[in-house]
């Protein structure tokens, strides 16, 4: 059987892919009428892009397949990871005796990531097999009008009200009660763990996505490790961590056993979601960088480890992974961000259970927000803060090389001046790296966060972009959009006081920053 007569996925034919992905070209890649055999019709009138399955790129860049986009390979690689991932059927219906809420306004999306320690349940909507657990649940909103999204995570051991169903199976009615959060999911799957989420944010669920650990630890050797930054050295029998303070790569086990403890924390599960947050921004921003999307080895073997370790509900379809690549070539780190479910009490005894009780009224604002998909406010900070955002490298000790991207005369040069005068040391005279780029980027190498958050705080409104292939010195990549340079301060200095307009509930971090955590 020759390409041209083989079967797509889904049903589909091989012409049916974006012209880019199509490995025949542009000419056959028309959109086709059913039964009109190879006569194509005129291309649709611009309609605004479908959000649609978005989501997998936010579980900690666990489904990069927007990278092959870029690939010649395109058809093989989609023909490829669209069949290593599993699919889960039954999630994009409610349960007998309950109802969905209404979809989300502007096309925005919201989407379930479930991190698990069993995938003894998958592919049963109500599995018998008891022992599994979600200790990661984070319900991610896709803006509607941006390439934006926020992260929220819940406590897995949150006192929320578990909604009574009737188990399509066996028929057999299940009562309303309350319990911790994360036991939804070993007494009823993911179906019930879904409408459990529904229940208490009144929420739509448009998808869910689930990874297991072990496939965790996979995809984060196969990067060649994540950078973690700790406060202090962590070490514990029960997750197994053993890791002196300060910023290091981790892989395999201490990489899990990173985002799996709690035990000793200060703040236990909260402390634990903190560094999950932390974790999944270093994720994104490595696989997101240069030295992985140029490494087709590393690059193949990440997608390898991400696509065999998924599974989605199975409204995602190999056409939906499609559009997902395509939207997500302008997915930029600096817009994910993360936030915790309000809570009220850490420790509160409920049937002899230690529990998180959550902040009801904080919560609701929360969660109206996300129903209207209206962006969050952020918080005003000071340049500098105490703990995990003070500057710890001086701009004397900060090497930089600068490159013009914006194809402005003598763009370059002027930024060069502005870093010598409020004290950075610069490597060569500036050179160009194309032309038409708005935004400033600061690049830098896997030992050089520290550094980067000096230089990227001395220039307003530039991103940080890990590259695991520099070494020392750093790149600032100019774009029209600069606006000069401002003297930074380094060391610890006083938080500013709230103001009435910051928002209590406003993200605490984006993928494109790197602080320490507990």
């Amino acid at each position: 059987m020759s390409d041209a007569d083989r079967p797509a996925p889904d049903g589909g034919s091989p012409s049916d892919l974006p012209p880019h992905l199509d490995p025949r070209g542009r000419a056959q890649a028309g959109p086709r009428l059913p039964g009109a055999g190879s006569a194509a019709v005129p291309p649709p009138a611009p309609r605004r892009r479908a959000p649609a399955l978005r989501v997998l790129s936010w579980v900690a860049g666990v489904l990069s397949v927007t990278l092959f986009a870029v690939s010649g390979l395109g058809w093989v690689l989609y023909s490829k990871y669209n069949g290593q991932i599993s699919r889960i059927p039954g999630l994009s219906s409610a349960l007998p005796g309950l109802t969905k809420p209404d979809e989300a306004p502007r096309d925005a999306r919201n989407v379930l990531l479930v991190g698990s320690d069993s995938r003894a349940n998958v592919g049963r909507k109500f599995g018998s097999e008891s022992g599994q657990r979600s200790d990661t649940i984070i319900l991610a909103h896709l803006y509607g009008d941006s390439d934006a999204a926020r992260l929220v995570s819940f406590p897995r051991d949150s006192w929320v009200t578990i909604p009574g169903y009737t188990d399509p199976d066996s028929g057999v009615f299940h009562e309303e009660h309350e319990d911790k959060i994360n036991s939804a999911i070993n007494e009823g799957g993911p179906a019930l763990l879904i409408a459990t989420i529904e229940r208490m944010t009144n929420i739509r669920v448009d998808n869910y996505v689930q990874i297991d650990f072990a496939g965790f630890q996979k995809m984060v050797d196969r990067l060649g490790g994540v950078e973690v930054c700790l406060l202090h050295p962590a070490k514990d029998s029960f997750s197994g961590i053993d890791l002196p303070a300060g910023r290091q790569t981790v892989r395999g086990e201490q990489a899990l056993a990173f985002v799996r403890q709690r035990h000793g924390l200060p703040n236990g599960d909260i402390d634990r979601i903190k560094r999950q947050q932390a974790f999944i921004a270093s994720l994104t921003r490595t696989a997101l960088s240069s030295g992985t999307l140029l490494n087709l080895t590393r690059l193949n073997g990440f997608l390898d480890a991400a696509t065999e370790s998924v599974d989605v509900d199975d409204s995602l379809s190999g056409a939906g992974l499609t559009q997902l690549a395509l939207r997500m070539r302008t997915f930029s780190a600096g817009g994910v961000s993360f936030s915790t479910v309000p809570f009220s009490s850490i420790g509160a005894t409920r049937r002899g259970q230690s529990v998180v009780l959550l902040d009801d009224a904080r919560s609701a604002t929360l969660f109206d927000a996300l129903r209207r998909d209206a962006a969050p406010a952020r918080k005003k900070k000071a340049l500098t803060r105490t703990g995990q955002d003070a500057l710890v490298v001086a701009p004397g000790d900060v090497r930089v090389a600068v490159y013009n991207a914006a194809g402005v005369a003598g763009l370059g040069g002027r930024a060069a001046a502005d870093l010598q005068r409020v004290g950075f040391t610069l490597a060569g005279t500036p050179g160009n790296r194309g032309t038409g780029t708005t935004g400033t980027v600061v690049r830098y190498g896997p030992s050089r966060a520290d550094s980067a958050r000096t230089l990227a705080a001395a220039v307003p409104g530039a991103t940080l972009e890990a590259d695991a292939s520099l070494g020392s010195t750093l790149e600032l990549v100019v774009g029209s959009a600069y606006a000069g340079t401002r003297t930074v301060q380094v060391g610890p200095s006083p938080s500013p006081a709230p103001t009435a307009d910051d928002d209590p509930d406003a993200p605490s971090l984006t993928a494109d920053q790197a602080g320490c955590v507990n």
